[in-house]
């Protein structure tokens, strides 16, 4: 705080109020003690905000390392989950495309079995005419 100027003081005190007061006035002396007086509190509440402050900055801290761990722990959960239902897909995925791969297979397989099938006919009847035609020729 600045210094009291005792000089602009003592000539205020005159001016507004016709009182004429000495270097060595007692009021003088009590404006001195309550200017120590509202220092001394004055200083006694910065400290106490200063603690305050410090005692804030502490939990600010402890709540955020709190809630990193609470994130921390929700994305652990999240990609858990997500891993779990990519899993899923995957899986899902890959019964579909085997269930398509047979599919395929099967739609391959029928042509071939017709072809065979077609060539054993045609093989069982040219076996029969030759088996009619050789009885015939020898009887």
């Amino acid at each position: 705080m600045p210094e009291i100027d005792i000089e602009t003081l003592t000539a205020e005190m005159a001016r507004r109020y016709g009182i004429q007061l000495g270097e060595n006035d007692p009021a003088l002396a009590m404006v001195a003690l309550n200017r120590l007086a509202l220092e001394n509190a004055i200083e006694q509440l910065c400290e106490a905000i200063r603690e305050g402050i410090s005692e804030l900055e502490v939990s600010m801290q402890n709540v955020n390392r709190r809630a990193g761990k609470i994130v921390a722990q929700e994305v652990i959960e999240t990609a858990t989950r997500i891993r779990a239902e990519l899993q899923k897909d995957i899986d899902a995925a890959g019964l579909k495309a085997a269930h398509l791969v047979y599919m395929v297979d099967q739609a391959h397989k029928r042509p071939t079995l017709i072809r065979w099938l077609a060539a054993g006919l045609v093989a069982a009847v040219a076996l029969f005419a030759a088996g009619i035609w050789i009885g015939a020729h020898y009887l």
